[in-house]
């Protein structure tokens, strides 16, 4: 796991990460190159 941090600019392309979903299963943003829009969505606390 990096432990730097990389910021991104606005606009600029997200570089390709891959997290486990909520059943496990590990997904990367690359699977999903290329397939409509995704919006990618980070809390950052509990509301």
């Amino acid at each position: 796991m990096p432990t730097t941090s990389r910021f991104v600019s606005i606009g600029s392309q997200a570089p390709d990460f891959t997290l486990p979903s909520v059943t496990g299963e590990e997904v990367s943003l690359a699977d999903y190159h290329g397939k409509s829009h995704v919006v990618l969505v980070f809390l950052r606390g509990f509301f």
